[in-house]
């Protein structure tokens, strides 16, 4: 991976975003595990966040509300399947906590040391293609990763 571009890949139920960042790998793994950092950058484009709780740790909890543009509230409940740090944070989104598991599916976020900078790795699996299209087709999941990542590229210009 060359540059500051980002290549996304759609395989049958995975999605998976690519970017190299000029910035450390511990600072990188940081912006992702820190509610301090996670609440500047989380989400897609115009979205704010607020962290009820953040227990980031193997089978931790994360519960938190992403607030979009249009004023709707959007609880969700992640779990920490394995954390290894700096390197990899793995989690499996568990809907909204109350029942409601309207999107179910799994990340894997690899962090690669490249000299001073970081290979971003996020993968994005889904229990189908069917369940990927249908997401996709219901919350715009793709490009909304796109802008997610691209967000976190603007927080780490922010913060260099």
């Amino acid at each position: 991976m060359v540059g500051n571009n980002l290549e996304t890949i759609i395989e049958n139920n995975k999605v998976t975003y690519k970017r190299y960042f000029d910035v450390p790998v511990d600072l990188l793994f940081e912006v992702w595990s820190s509610n301090e950092h996670l609440a500047e950058w989380w989400g897609p484009d115009g979205f704010t966040l607020t962290t009820i709780s953040l227990n980031f740790s193997n089978g931790g909890i994360w519960d938190f509300v992403m607030h979009g543009p249009d004023g709707h509230d959007y609880k969700n409940k992640i779990q920490f399947i394995d954390i290894q740090k700096p390197h990899l944070i793995s989690y499996k989104h568990i809907g909204d906590g109350e029942g409601d598991e309207d999107v179910d599916f799994q990340s894997k976020i690899i962090f690669e040391s490249v000299g001073d900078g970081t290979n971003l790795t996020m993968e994005q699996i889904f229990s189908s293609k069917a369940e990927l299209e249908r997401v996709n087709e219901k919350y715009g999941a793709i490009e909304g990763g796109k802008q997610h990542v691209g967000n976190l590229a603007k927080y780490l210009e922010r913060i260099k």
